[in-house]
């Protein structure tokens, strides 16, 4: 026994401590199955931080061609932010093989077309309702394809009566 803590206390020294900002207890991301009408099957998953600032701000993260949204949640500081500044963070994930977002469709480029678009704006809605978000800072951000999807939601939201502060 002595030898195993002898063991680990050395494999411990080996490796730097980290800063107390990389050492924030995050919460889990969460998938959310009935935020609305979803007739192109895109799935939403939600980070909520620990401590909610009051009317959060919502930010929309949209993951990359082959990319998901646990990937999107990982690779990015969406999350820890989220935990240091109490907004909510929703990660769409794209239904299709390859999960590349449908950008360029009618339905996509219309509001109400049922496309991935309609359905990311359906859980911005669920969001700013479940979480008394604030629907002039709601924000949406992404990398490649995703990227291109914000186009999308923007152009959406700028037909809507209120467009979410998104221009």
């Amino acid at each position: 026994m002595k030898l195993l803590s002898s063991l680990l206390a050395g494999l411990l020294a080996l490796f730097p401590l980290t800063n107390a900002k990389q050492c924030i207890k995050r919460s889990t991301l969460t998938p959310v199955v009935d935020f609305g009408p979803n007739t192109s099957g895109t799935k939403m998953y939600i980070y909520v931080p620990a401590k909610l600032a009051a009317k959060p701000p919502v930010i929309v993260a949209i993951h990359y061609c082959t990319g998901t949204a646990q990937a999107y949640f990982n690779g990015t500081p969406y999350a820890n932010l989220a935990e240091q500044y109490g907004f909510v963070v929703i990660y769409p994930e794209s239904p299709y093989p390859g999960t590349c977002w449908d950008v360029s469709s009618t339905a996509a480029l219309t509001q109400s077309g049922g496309a991935n678009s309609n359905s990311i704006a359906n859980m911005v809605t669920y969001t700013l309702e479940r979480y008394g978000g604030d629907e002039s800072r709601v924000f949406a951000t992404g990398t490649s394809s995703g990227a291109m999807m914000t186009v999308c939601i923007t152009r959406r939201a700028s037909n809507r009566k209120s467009n979410y502060g998104l221009t």
